[in-house]
């Protein structure tokens, strides 16, 4: 009997202990328009913690949303936070969470969690210009609205559906954003003109509101490079295609070639992940966005590499699983396991067009400790060569096992019985492209 007496009396204590630490009076209040909220919390124990700054925490259903808050202590159990959503709109539920503070009771702490609301006045702040001709025109209002009150005296001259605006949580859920709705155009409105939305007059809080706004241009290719129809482009060459506005997002396909295509502004570029064949035709083809949403129309150009006969020339590709192409006219001679430099502005291997220049057996650099066989120079101290070698010429083995990636101080390193073939049957003078 005794034993669960004492289990009764441990369990009321613990069941004490949490209503005592979970219980708090918080009073909300607003005091202007603006949304200002003054919280106070009365905590029905001292607490000693008073460093709350950084365990204050506002946080809004509408994800993206800021706040002002600056907090004091008006007693050891009353704390005072005042808070304002910054900018619009404003008017979602908001959680204001306090991290458990420490309180003169030695090991209890006390939290808080509480919900609010504020209400400010409702009105439209912006229309959405320009659009793209499918739409939609965003109308934004300064706090939440509900469909009803807009649908009932909004008006526009072209026919729209009235939709709701979402937004994507951190968490991958949806959020319906009713301070955002969406006129969605039944037809393609005209690029270029001008429409406009209203609100009727009649008992609505936004009556008399208007605004124009404009559907964007389609936006137009202004140039390419190469130019349509170049008939001597070189084996590796980034494609440009200029826009007479910014984009959002471009589409380059380029035939028999794939690539990576990097839109900048106005600007887009296609890297392709290979050399051009010489002689061989080319078609690229382009679309893209806006940014305000409107497409381009499609857009073809022509161009063909270089023919250089049947000269030998020499690829080096700097992409993952590095290797060395040598090509005869646009048939591939011999293609070999590489390595590049690491990655640094003193070892990266230099990017562009060179061509071979002397070359020797055996060499050794003090500076680096390294040496190789068969190099072959194709600038400065930037050299094709063997797997590199200590002092005695010993292979260095965790050298050797990188082969494929980046690894070197700059130069191109080769298998050994590669880097003797590239030795003995590349001339001097021979082209030679890097990319990456």
């Amino acid at each position: 009997m005794r034993g669960r007496y004492l289990l009764l009396i441990i369990l009321l204590v613990i069941a004490a202990w949490v209503a005592v630490s979970s219980f708090n009076n918080v009073v909300i209040e607003q005091l202007n328009d603006t949304g200002l909220v003054r919280i106070r919390v009365k905590f029905y124990i001292p607490v000693i913690e008073r460093d709350a700054a950084d365990k204050i925490r506002l946080e809004s259903e509408r994800p993206g949303m800021d706040f002002v808050k600056t907090f004091r202590w008006l007693d050891d159990r009353t704390l005072e936070i005042y808070a304002l959503e910054k900018g619009l709109p404003k008017g979602f539920k908001t959680i204001l969470r306090i991290e458990p503070l420490k309180t003169a009771v030695p090991g209890l702490l006390k939290g808080v969690r509480v919900y609010y609301r504020v209400k400010i006045r409702p009105f439209p702040v912006e229309v959405s210009s320009p659009v793209a001709s499918s739409g939609p025109v965003v109308l934004s209002f300064s706090t939440p609205v509900e469909e009803e009150e807009i649908s009932k005296y909004l008006r526009a001259d072209f026919d729209f559906d009235l939709r709701p605006s979402y937004i994507l949580t951190a968490t991958g859920k949806l959020f319906k954003d009713e301070s955002r709705w969406l006129l969605v155009p039944r037809e393609p409105l005209r690029p270029g003109d001008k429409y406009f939305v209203k609100f009727e007059s009649g008992e609505s809080v936004f009556s008399g509101y208007s605004r124009w706004f404009e559907v964007a241009p389609v936006p137009k290719v202004i140039s390419t490079y190469p130019e349509n129809g170049r008939a001597d482009v070189m084996p590796y060459t980034v494609l440009k295609v200029d826009f007479d506005q910014e984009m959002r997002e471009v589409l380059i396909k380029v035939s028999r070639m794939s690539g990576d295509v990097i839109c900048r502004g106005k600007t887009a570029e296609f890297k392709p992940h290979s050399v051009f064949l010489p002689g061989e035709t080319y078609e690229a083809s382009v679309e893209g966005t806006s940014v305000y949403g409107q497409k381009s129309a499609p857009y073809r150009f022509k161009f063909t590499a270089k023919p250089i006969g049947d000269s030998l020339w020499v690829e080096v590709s700097l992409k993952p699983l590095q290797k060395v192409v040598v090509y005869r006219g646009k048939k591939i001679v011999k293609t070999m396991l590489a390595s590049g430099g690491r990655p640094g502005s003193d070892t990266e291997t230099p990017l562009g067009y060179f061509t071979v220049k002397d070359r020797g057996v055996w060499f050794f650099s003090e500076r680096f400790g390294q040496g190789a066989f068969y190099w072959v120079r194709i600038k400065d101290n930037y050299l094709f060569h063997s797997m590199p070698r200590d002092k005695d010429r010993n292979v260095i083995k965790e050298e050797y096992e990188k082969l494929g990636i980046p690894a070197s101080h700059g130069c191109v390193r080769l298998k050994d019985e590669d880097a003797k073939w590239f030795y003995e049957n590349i001339p001097e003078g021979t082209m030679v492209v890097i990319h990456d």
